[in-house]
């Protein structure tokens, strides 16, 4: 079976999965959930989590989110987007989705006949 996807679908496969794949750069998204925060706050709530993040990581984790949509800068703090808050309620989502295996049943249709 050949999936016909669109070359721009594929890509933005692609940029989510990008913005996803770091743990932290998700956890960026819910910190910023209830209200905009400065780069000194957010690297606070990582040390308050536990979560050992440098300077440079946050910033590139920031840049990341801001270049796929997901987060903007207002003033001088970081809020989310339509865009991140989506990822962010998605992210719930599938967190609360229990791993449940579909029921395959086998059907024969009549049609073409075997030799």
């Amino acid at each position: 079976m050949v999936i016909n996807m669109k070359p721009q679908t594929i890509k933005d496969i692609f940029d989510v999965s990008q913005a996803f794949a770091s743990g932290k750069r998700l956890l960026l998204l819910f910190i910023l959930k209830n209200e905009p925060m400065g780069y000194t706050i957010i690297t606070k709530y990582f040390e308050r989590m536990g979560i050992p993040i440098g300077s440079s990581e946050v910033y590139k984790h920031i840049k990341q989110l801001i270049n796929g949509g997901y987060i903007t800068k207002k003033s001088n703090a970081y809020v989310l987007t339509l865009k991140g808050l989506r990822a962010v309620e998605n992210t719930i989502d599938i967190i609360n989705t229990p791993p449940t295996t579909p029921e395959v049943k086998l059907s024969f249709r009549e049609g073409k006949k075997s030799k």
